[in-house]
């Protein structure tokens, strides 16, 4: 998954980076990192 390249890269562990995006699709409303991305595309459209 992309939790590894995530954690690697940002020198923390997997399970502290699925803690961290477990936060944000709670606060988007949202069960997976696709419906994420919908709802960030949204966002930013209202913001144009």
């Amino acid at each position: 998954g992309l939790n590894s390249p995530f954690a690697d890269s940002l020198g923390i562990q997997e399970r502290t980076v699925k803690a961290h995006v477990s936060a944000i699709f709670e606060k988007l409303g949202v069960r997976n990192r696709t419906q994420a991305s919908v709802v960030l595309q949204r966002l930013r459209l209202q913001q144009k």
